[in-house]
């Protein structure tokens, strides 16, 4: 009887420790590793308990918002300089931290990662970041180094957002945000030139001011 209540502890413990949790706010895909079966499973996994067998394997996709940081500076111990550079239409390469705010939509988890065949980090990281990239290098080819640097920096950047948003919205990621997250990074001597022309400019317009106002103040005497 003893032997008996021992397996029957023993059978209960190797069915839980096989049991795979897909927490609150997140939406699980089963994956068959082995046989004709091989692929993805056609239906989502909400919050719950999951039999895993030993061929299959459980991927995890948060549904609520991720927000990630490409930087130069190390992060959370990580030394890698996931900082991206692209260049203008003078050929100059500037280098910023770039920010990226995300969802999954639900119903499309299978979809996603059918097509990427990876769990959320490894898409951030690695196609996320390398669409951000393409997208910046195509935005900024046309784009003067004073537009990017000055007046035309947001612009940049909400074009970039909309070709990722429309490239990934088919696949269930619903971009909300691509943002500058930090201060853009060029040489010294440009960012010297660069302030001594917009300094320039901007004295030249006072000039310009002082000009028609004493002009203006001459005529009404």
């Amino acid at each position: 009887m003893k032997i008996s209540k021992f397996l029957v502890m023993a059978a209960a413990a190797l069915m839980l420790a096989a049991c795979s949790k897909v927490p609150a706010g997140n939406v699980g895909v089963k994956v068959y590793l082995l046989g004709s079966s091989k692929g993805v499973d056609v239906e989502e996994l909400g919050p719950g308990r999951y039999w895993i067998g030993w061929n299959e394997d459980l991927f995890l996709f948060p549904t609520f918002s991720q927000n990630y940081t490409w930087t130069k500076e190390p992060i959370d111990g990580d030394p890698t300089d996931e900082s991206i550079s692209f260049q203008t239409v003078e050929g100059l390469t500037v280098n910023s931290d770039i920010g990226i705010s995300y969802s999954v939509d639900p119903r499309k988890v299978s979809v996603l990662f059918q097509k990427y065949r990876k769990g959320i980090e490894e898409i951030t990281d690695g196609y996320l970041r390398n669409m951000v990239r393409d997208a910046l290098v195509i935005s900024a080819s046309g784009r003067s180094i004073e537009t990017v640097y000055g007046v035309g920096k947001a612009a940049l950047i909400k074009d970039v957002e909309d070709r990722v948003r429309a490239q990934v919205a088919q696949f269930g990621i619903v971009i909300e945000r691509i943002y500058w997250a930090g201060d853009l990074r060029l040489p010294e001597a440009v960012v010297k030139s660069i302030n001594e022309k917009i300094r320039a400019t901007q004295l030249a317009q006072q000039r310009q001011n002082e000009v028609a106002q004493a002009k203006a103040l001459a005529e009404r005497a």
